[in-house]
């Protein structure tokens, strides 16, 4: 039966796996063998970490390896599943863990066939890139039917100094969706705060300019709440900026659009914090909102 001590498989050498290996060795877990599509990206993610075995073949798994970590593509879980349980090994008493956020457990169903257990566990951290991330602190989301691998992640997340939860296969996606709004529409924001910022042909980085009051907004979320960090035109009622704003996006209709959208969506949070929109704060939204038609 799979337990902390034993031995670990990774499948996939994609950027996550280089974090989660890393966290992996240095808290003591004993990975015995990548596998990747591409043996010399098995090797790679192998010879950094100082672990022997690596190969591009399923077959290489070694008998006693009772838990497995499928690093690979959110479009690759299914077939990757498939191919593992066509497999001639006793998978009776090993558990497989994908690392999707937008997946559920459900794209390993053809492994209940092979009696293993499924199961997800999916870090709310951004891996850009190969680059080794520190996973401590950060919150991860358990999927999983079974209780004993439930107790079993729950101990293992402890161990890499994760802070786990349990979440459902149907509620996942909105857990997932919110990640997206977290971190990869912030960077969709801070690219639109970059190309705005071209036109002042001021001469300096962007970064330099706005990295205070991104920090400090953030500091803000986190020191008293989404609701109670709001600043700027939007909360004042600011029409006559909004108008002004929104004139000078014309050169750009997405932009714009995005601009008008995301404003309504304060208004919103404002009167959510309020309980109602004041008069100037309606008479905004109106007209944000007639601009849509």
């Amino acid at each position: 039966m799979f337990s902390l001590k034993s031995k670990i498989a990774v499948i996939g050498s994609g950027k996550i796996s280089y974090s989660l290996v890393n966290a992996l060795k240095r808290s003591g877990f004993e990975i015995t063998v990548v596998i990747s599509k591409k043996k010399s990206s098995a090797k790679k993610l192998a010879d950094k970490f100082k672990i022997k075995n690596y190969s591009d073949k399923l077959s290489a798994i070694p008998f006693d390896c009772k838990v497995f970590f499928l690093s690979v593509p959110d479009n690759e879980l299914k077939k990757l599943a498939a191919n593992l349980a066509k497999q001639k090994l006793d998978f009776a008493n090993s558990v497989f863990i994908h690392l999707s956020g937008a997946e559920d457990i459900s794209v390993l169903n053809l492994l209940k066939k092979t009696k293993a257990k499924t199961a997800s566990i999916h870090i709310m951290q951004s891996f850009p890139s190969k680059q080794i991330v520190n996973i401590q602190n950060c919150y991860s989301a358990i999927e999983t039917t079974n209780k004993v691998v439930e107790k079993f992640l729950s101990k293992l997340a402890g161990k890499l100094k994760l802070k786990p939860f349990k979440i459902t296969s149907a509620n996942k996606v909105f857990y997932h969706m919110a990640g997206v709004y977290s971190s990869n529409y912030l960077v969709a924001n801070l690219f639109n705060t970059k190309e705005l910022f071209k036109k002042t042909n001021a001469g300096i980085n962007f970064e330099e300019v706005y990295a205070p009051i991104i920090t400090s907004t953030l500091n803000n979320v986190s020191s008293f709440g989404v609701e109670n960090s709001l600043s700027g035109p939007i909360e004042r009622g600011d029409l006559k900026t909004i108008k002004k704003h929104i004139k000078n996006l014309n050169f750009d209709k997405s932009l714009k659009s995005n601009y008008i959208n995301q404003a309504i969506t304060l208004l919103d949070l404002i009167k959510k914090r309020e309980g109602k929109l004041s008069a100037k704060h309606s008479e905004l939204k109106s007209f944000l909102i007639s601009l849509k038609k």
